[in-house]
């Protein structure tokens, strides 16, 4: 199910629980994996995650397997394991475009519909 509240994509399992988030205007997004972890991709395409990740980049493997380990591309963006908490932070100061309506609270995943 998906429903949209202040250009925010809010994406649902069918039993209700949301598992992702994507901004409609600057691109950003945030998941939710069954088992807690979050991954959040900012709007200039910074990644984060908050569990181990192996990733290929032009058929080179790269892992994130400790908080800190950090993969840089030749495109400037960066991939980065943090702690989850940290992400949220994060997501809650970045995930917005400038002047946009804040409907979730990243840390509580609480929505607030605008008025």
């Amino acid at each position: 199910m998906v429903r949209t509240i202040s250009e925010v994509d809010v994406i649902s399992h069918a039993n209700g629980d949301v598992w992702m988030y994507q901004n409609r205007k600057n691109k950003a997004h945030f998941t939710v994996s069954e088992d807690g972890n979050v991954f959040y991709q900012d709007s200039l395409g910074n990644y984060m995650a908050s569990s181990p990740r192996r990733i290929r980049i032009n058929f080179e493997l790269f892992e994130l397997q400790n908080y800190g380990d950090e993969i840089r591309k030749s495109d400037g963006t960066r991939m980065i394991m943090l702690p989850k908490a940290e992400i949220q932070d994060i997501a809650n100061k970045t995930f917005y475009a400038d002047g946009q309506f804040h409907a979730i609270d990243f840390l509580t995943y609480v929505i607030t519909e605008e008025k």
